[in-house]
């Protein structure tokens, strides 16, 4: 085998490939964090503004982006690695698209709308206070 700088080449082009595979998951775990974190903030936003928006004009697209965001929240989702939180925070998703169909499609009230944007404003609290850790 030829030697690399006092190395067998094969150490080398190993060590090598560990070094940009690593970079390239700390890269992957940041531009997922990033994600979830857009999508956590256009469905609060979204959210809310659907609440306070007069005519079904306005209310449409709201409606989708709000629909839109949950759906990729809840893609996200890691079962096996995320146990009882990722099922948790699949029922607090599904419980804000069931708020958000209730509010548009059934014009119910919005009491589970309020209880819906609190529930993901706690889970953007809690998100932002882990960005430090990604």
């Amino acid at each position: 085998m030829k030697k690399y700088g006092g190395e067998n080449m094969n150490v080398a082009l190993a060590r090598n490939e560990y070094k940009n595979a690593k970079s390239n998951a700390l890269n992957s775990k940041s531009e997922n964090f990033e994600a979830v974190s857009i999508a956590l903030r256009h469905l609060l936003e979204s959210m809310t503004a659907l609440k306070d928006a007069e005519s079904p004009e306005d209310r449409e697209p709201l409606f989708e982006k709000s629909l839109t965001s949950i759906y990729f929240l809840q893609k996200c989702l890691d079962f096996e690695a995320g146990g009882d939180l990722a099922k948790n925070l699949f029922r607090v998703y599904e419980f804000s698209r069931q708020a958000v169909l209730d509010f548009v499609l059934r014009e119910k009230g919005s009491e589970n709308m309020d209880k819906s944007i609190e529930y993901v404003t706690l889970i953007v609290d809690g998100w932002n206070g882990i960005e430090d850790s990604v």
